[in-house]
């Protein structure tokens, strides 16, 4: 089953044609900078991820199965101290990112673990992280360099580059993105405002 079962639910009728990609035009055409009136997005993308969490953590199995994920350099031995939602702020702050950035990261996470990670408190944080300046570097035109994003996010570079790298092992190097898919997730995502504020911080 897969760890994003409610996202994948909800875009049941998606399919991801790659193939099919021109242009990362259309997904850059929506772009816009990020701000408190920005629907808050970034309170939306952190409780989507929660509740991927809250779910996978009913799992009888849970703990066998961090065991057993094979997820590289993302599985942490301690929790982070800092929430998820304060990492993603701290993120954002400091690399002012795209709203459409945030989607395609998404994207990512969906695709990374619908088989090969299983989302977890322990490597929630780096799978975020990566997936944000992975689908960053694809998405725009201007962007930081890993050694940036390791002061931001407060792991070492060599850390970044084996996580980028696992990353883009895991998802098979797929990085296209349709623009029908695109458009599916951010009417999901924004229709998730209401959906998930029953899921706290």
């Amino acid at each position: 089953m897969s760890t994003v079962q409610s996202t994948n639910e909800a875009l049941s009728s998606s399919s991801d044609k790659s193939s099919n990609y021109q242009s990362p035009i259309s997904i850059k055409s929506s772009k816009n900078k990020l701000s408190s009136s920005n629907l808050h997005i970034d309170i939306i993308i952190a409780k989507i991820l929660l509740h991927i969490l809250a779910e996978n953590k009913k799992s009888k199995d849970y703990y066998k199965k961090i065991n057993s994920t094979k997820d590289g350099h993302f599985t942490v031995l301690m929790k982070p101290s800092i929430s998820l939602l304060d990492y993603l702020k701290r993120i954002i702050k400091y690399t002012r990112i795209e709203i459409s950035t945030l989607i395609i990261a998404i994207i990512y996470i969906d695709r990374v673990c619908k088989e090969k990670i299983f989302l977890n408190e322990y490597n929630i944080h780096r799978v975020m992280l990566i997936a944000i300046y992975i689908a960053y570097t694809y998405n725009e035109d201007c962007t930081y360099d890993n050694k940036y994003l390791a002061l931001v996010s407060g792991i070492s570079k060599s850390e970044m580059v084996l996580l980028e790298q696992d990353f883009l092992e895991l998802i098979d190097f797929k990085l296209f993105v349709s623009e029908e898919l695109f458009i599916q997730y951010r009417n999901y995502i924004y229709k998730s405002i209401d959906d998930f504020n029953e899921v706290s911080f």
